[in-house]
């Protein structure tokens, strides 16, 4: 069965675009399109794709907000935030709010293709450009206890203080961890230490 995908974007130039690319991969069907919050609700409602792409920026509601909406209702649905925003905090958020993949605009057709077509498959995947190199099974054992615990906080949010304080280490030990998961994971930063530890499943989300 192909797989049945929504577009949603204010732009009707962009969703052209898309439909246009979308309709040469003979494993996915188009089943509906939207330019806001409301219409996207009722379509998916309607239609009942399995995976959704989203602008950030709607007329109305920020895609972000909008899969917990759509989620209530359709919970097996994937989502690919497909915005001119890939910011790092932009990442956070797509990952707090339950997307499975987060790409730019300037992304070429062929990997949002191939994007769509793994997160069908895997929806508790994440797919992004700073978590793009595939990693085997037995890299999830790469972190020391410690480290461990350190992550799942990141992904909880906590500053390094509030880590510093709930570990009972100094603030110079906790960024010395911190480095080392980085290093480990391959990250610049936290967004991208706490996509991959969520998409290792090291850490549940």
């Amino acid at each position: 069965m192909p797989t049945k995908v929504m577009l949603v974007d204010d732009h009707e130039i962009i969703r052209a675009g898309l439909r246009r690319g979308l309709q040469v991969a003979g494993d996915i069907e188009l089943v509906c399109e939207a330019a806001s919050g409301i219409e996207a609700e009722a379509a998916a409602e309607k239609f009942r794709p399995d995976v959704i792409t989203l602008d950030i920026e709607l007329p109305d509601i920020s895609g972000l907000d909008l899969i917990p909406r759509i989620r209530q209702k359709l919970p097996e649905c994937s989502f690919v935030i497909l915005t001119m925003y890939p910011e790092t905090e932009y990442l956070q958020k797509a990952l707090s709010a339950g997307a499975s993949a987060f790409l730019g605009k300037e992304s070429s057709l062929a990997d949002l293709i191939s994007t769509i077509r793994s997160i069908a498959i895997n929806p508790r995947t994440f797919i992004s450009p700073f978590t793009a190199r595939a990693f085997t099974p037995q890299e999830k054992l790469i972190l020391t206890s410690q480290e461990l615990r350190i992550v799942s906080l990141l992904v909880e949010g906590e500053t390094i203080k509030g880590i510093s304080d709930l570990l009972f280490i100094s603030t110079a030990t906790t960024k010395t961890h911190i480095n080392h998961i980085y290093a480990k994971l391959e990250a610049k930063n936290r967004a991208q230490a706490v996509a991959t530890a969520l998409r290792l499943g090291i850490v549940a989300s």
